[in-house]
């Protein structure tokens, strides 16, 4: 097994998270000032969340810097901690977590999250997550690689239904079907890849 091969099975295993996991999907809000740590936000709540104690990514959140590129997550489950009161203290706040974070690409997101739509100079999925293609509606070119982008999607999404209808093809049909799939994954790890 090479090294490339590697990276890009885990770049399609993340993928797979986000097909699994969505809609469960938070951004890093940067911090407003230095060393003041990130936090999440989903789309069910304007409330602001931390990793788990337990989460892989807990310290990549605390340690997001006041400056750099959109992140997003997958998570597994939102909790509330219970605010309690100890002797002599005050009360804690509830506060809400998230468990079983992992940071995932733009691109996974589009590819096997929600519904893609091209909206003026952007990708937009659910209406919730936006993708900026081109500085202004002039983009032509940017906006020519957003639609092909869309396009992908669905041709993801046929994969998986040939996918599923594949065990009633004749061998013939299951040959063709895989080599189109081949194609088709190919070019989803290339742009995984170039988005690194």
């Amino acid at each position: 097994c090479s090294n490339s091969l590697a990276v890009d099975d885990a770049l399609l295993t993340s993928c797979s998270l986000v097909a699994g996991l969505y809609p469960n999907i938070a951004t890093l809000v940067r911090p407003k000032r230095p060393r003041q740590g990130g936090r999440l936000l989903t789309s069910d709540s304007s409330e602001l969340c931390r990793p788990s104690s337990s989460s892989f990514q807990r310290r990549r959140v605390q340690q997001a810097s006041d400056e750099g590129r959109d992140a997003y997550a997958v998570y597994h489950a939102k909790h509330r901690s219970v605010g309690a009161v100890s002797p002599g203290r005050e009360q804690r706040q509830q506060e809400a977590f998230l468990s079983e974070v992992n940071f995932v690409s733009k691109f996974a997101l589009i590819l096997f999250g929600g519904r893609p739509r091209l909206v003026k100079n952007a990708i937009v999925v659910d209406n919730w997550l936006k993708f900026k293609v081109c500085d202004n509606d002039d983009g032509e070119k940017e906006k020519t690689n957003a639609i092909i982008l869309i396009a992908l999607r669905g041709l993801l999404d046929d994969v998986i239904v040939e996918h599923v209808v594949e065990t009633f093809a004749t061998a013939e049909e299951k040959s063709r079907m895989a080599q189109r799939h081949e194609k088709i994954i190919e070019v989803v790890r290339r742009i995984l890849a170039d988005e690194g």
